[in-house]
Parts: structure tokens; C-alpha cells; sequence
């Protein structure tokens, strides 16, 4: 076999080794959002990574918006798994800021602030929509 051919099969045997890796982390991602959403609503916050460690946090928020639990994918491979973060339980999520995350690494603070975000603006149009449905009423 000339090695033309030979980095061809490396090639594509990395390739499909990629895929199959992904899948499985998509798998962990979903096994773990679904039993956190059994529990109660997820605020979710990523900071892509191109070169860099990127982030995926999910945050079991209560119906207050108090943290009841965080867990987080970081890495750089196909390779990170969801695990379980400590420091932001009882706190209140649309409150979080720069200040309240300092123990936390940069990627992961920016994905949790990216959560908090997310949460805001989903709780803005939640309003809005009672407005409106007060409004229709009156």
C-alpha cells in the first residue's frame, strides 16, 4: 500500500472516530439537560471555542429563579463530558454578574453570563406575554 493511501484510511478512520465521539457527547448532553428538566426549568449559556477550551453550562433554575444546580461541558475535543459544578447554588440567576464569578475560569464565566443572558430576555418576553394577556382581558 503506497502512503498516499495509507494517510487516506488515517483520514478517514479519524473522521469517523470524530463522528462517533460526537455523538456520544451529544447523547451525554441530552441525558444530562433532561433529568435537570425534570426538575425544573434550564438556563443554558456556551462560549464557543475555536482554538480555545469551548462551554456549555446548564443551570436548574427554580421557578423564582433561584440556582438549584450547575453543570458544565468543557473542552477543546470531542472528548468533554458534562460534569457538575459548585458556587452558584441559591443565588439568584438574573442577578449574577462579573463580581459573583470570580473563582470560575474565563470560558466559563462567559457561557454562565451568556445563561444569564439567555434567562433575562426569556423572562422580559414572559412578561410581556402576561401584559398582553392582562391587556386582552381588560
Amino acid at each position: 500500500m503506497d502512503s498516499v493511501m495509507f494517510l487516506i484510511l488515517i483520514g478517514i478512520t479519524v473522521w469517523i472516530l470524530n463522528f462517533i465521539f460526537g455523538l456520544l457527547q451529544i447523547k451525554d448532553f441530552n441525558k444530562n439537560y433532561i433529568e435537570l428538566r425534570k426538575v425544573g426549568k434550564v438556563a443554558i449559556g456556551r462560549k464557543k471555542g475555536r482554538l480555545s477550551s469551548g462551554t456549555i453550562v446548564l443551570i436548574q433554575i427554580k421557578d423564582d429563579g433561584l440556582i438549584e444546580e450547575s453543570r458544565m461541558m468543557q473542552g477543546v475535543t470531542v472528548t468533554a463530558r458534562v460534569k457538575t459544578f459548585k458556587g452558584l447554588e441559591d443565588k439568584y440567576i438574573g442577578q449574577l454578574g462579573e463580581n459573583d464569578l470570580k473563582k470560575f475560569n474565563k470560558p466559563l464565566k462567559k457561557a454562565i453570563l451568556d445563561a444569564v443572558k439567555t434567562y433575562n430576555t426569556f423572562k422580559i418576553k414572559e412578561v410581556n406575554k402576561e401584559k398582553e394577556n392582562l391587556e386582552v382581558v381588560v
